[in-house]
């Protein structure tokens, strides 16, 4: 971790903007040790995350309180020790478009994010990565979420806190590899463990956003063909699920052997390995 202060300037965060941005931005290692004390202090006790997720209703989006939150960023932090947002804050043509606005008889200011997260899966030991209650060996993979626009609302009390952190959209997810997705679903795709679809989603005959297994984003066919797959596995009888389980498990031990047959292939038209 940085010993300095974030750098600012390096991540195109103007310095007139609100500073608690900039500490959002920073965690964790872009900030110093003093803005890491600081860091779960500027969440207000009635924060709460309205974010993309798994267990989310029709449209994937789920509310965290704040202890789930600081929970969620601490686990992508071990996990993924080099997690970075890659952010910057969008600063409109005039400062008087800011959003502003009064909740609960406080004035609170709006302020839009851009980011672009990566890390790379390495964590171990006590370090392991736990999302969704399960845990995630390394896999050394790099995991590259979409260009993503967020909103938090920041509180103009003396001192300041942020109130809200809200998932707006993602713009451009042609360079990432988490499939389209954002946070969890994003990371366990990106790591070879995506998630089933939702049975919110499960429910709505033609979706209008790709489910959480989506690969190509591009393709609603592809996507819709999963989604129906997945409506006949839940109308399943117990005992029927579970014989797809023992045809799949049977699959994968096959897949498996031809791996190990590849791989002795390999090894014998190269370099045995010492």
């Amino acid at each position: 971790r940085r010993a300095s202060l974030f750098n600012m300037a390096a991540a195109g965060v103007p310095e007139k903007q609100p500073e608690l941005a900039k500490v959002f931005l920073g965690y964790p290692n872009h900030l110093s040790n003093e803005q890491m004390e600081f860091y779960e202090r500027m969440y207000a006790d009635n924060f709460k995350a309205i974010v993309p997720s798994a267990s989310g209703e029709l449209g994937g989006l789920a509310t965290l309180d704040r202890e789930q939150w600081i929970g969620l960023q601490k686990a992508f932090a071990r996990g993924l020790p080099d997690w970075d947002y890659r952010g910057k804050i969008w600063r409109p043509i005039d400062e008087e478009e800011w959003d502003e606005e009064v909740i609960d008889k406080k004035d609170i200011r709006h302020v839009h994010l851009l980011t672009e997260i990566r890390g790379t899966h390495t964590g171990d030991g006590p370090n392991l990565l736990k999302l969704e209650g399960c845990d995630y060996k390394p896999t050394a993979k790099v995991v590259v979420w979409p260009k993503e626009w967020w909103r938090i609302t920041i509180t103009q009390d003396i001192p300041a806190s942020i109130l809200e952190l809200r998932f707006i959209k993602a713009l451009d997810t042609s360079g990432c590899s988490t499939g389209g997705y954002s946070l969890v679903p994003g990371c366990l795709f990106s790591i070879g463990k995506p998630l089933p679809p939702s049975a919110a989603a499960l429910q709505h005959p033609f979706p209008c956003f790709p489910p959480l297994d989506a690969v190509d984003v591009q393709d609603p066919n592809w996507w819709q063909l999963r989604l129906e797959l997945f409506k006949q596995i839940t109308d399943k009888t117990a005992e029927q699920k579970a014989e797809i389980k023992r045809l799949i498990d049977r699959q994968l031990a096959e897949l498996q052997q031809h791996l190990d047959y590849l791989n002795a292939v390999e090894i014998a038209c190269g370099d045995r390995p010492k």
